[in-house]
């Protein structure tokens, strides 16, 4: 069997090795602020199961070096439980430190982040207070020197139970980059 070489080929050949081939500027610097707000899913696990629920928050993120960011995360879900119930709602508050990887316009990173929760609704006679850790995993897709979109996901463990009681958040980011 005879391959052909064809124009269509020469082209395709051509596109992907300018892709592939380009330098193309890393876009992430020290001294960068990163401020933003997210939008998403949670769910907590309960003695009935898992409760899922919606909740947004806002981040903020300094660029200690082109790969290492000083984190600041505040979130608040709501989990509707029916019953007659209100809601149960946690509300965290995080700060900690994360390691991205900068290629080009998509920058995957992970993080670490202590802080503290608040528990309230549902059958709770008073909110509960707790400390917690917070393990981060995401990507930015940098469309600009001065926004980004992304996708966070973060799992929860607290100090009262550490590793049994599971709460996981998916948030959609988007971010004002400055400082740059």
């Amino acid at each position: 069997m005879q391959m052909r070489f064809g124009t269509n080929h020469a082209l395709a050949m051509c596109v992907a090795s300018v892709f592939f081939c380009s330098s193309w500027d890393a876009k992430a610097v020290e001294r960068q602020w990163r401020l933003g707000a997210d939008l998403g899913f949670a769910g907590v696990s309960s003695t009935s199961g898992v409760v899922t629920g919606l909740g947004g928050g806002a981040h903020a993120a300094y660029g200690l070096t082109d790969s290492y960011d000083l984190l600041i995360e505040a979130d608040h879900t709501s989990h509707p439980l029916g019953s007659n119930l209100p809601n149960a709602r946690i509300t965290s508050l995080g700060v900690g430190a994360a390691y991205s990887l900068d290629i080009v316009q998509w920058v995957p990173y992970f993080g670490l982040l202590l802080g503290g929760y608040r528990f309230d609704g549902g059958a709770m006679k008073q909110p509960i207070y707790d400390f917690g850790m917070q393990f981060a995993l995401g990507f930015d897709y940098r469309f600009s020197p001065s926004w980004s979109t992304g996708l966070q996901v973060r799992y929860h463990t607290f100090s009262e139970e550490p590793f049994s009681a599971h709460y996981m958040t998916t948030m959609f980011r988007f971010e004002y980059l400055t400082g740059w």
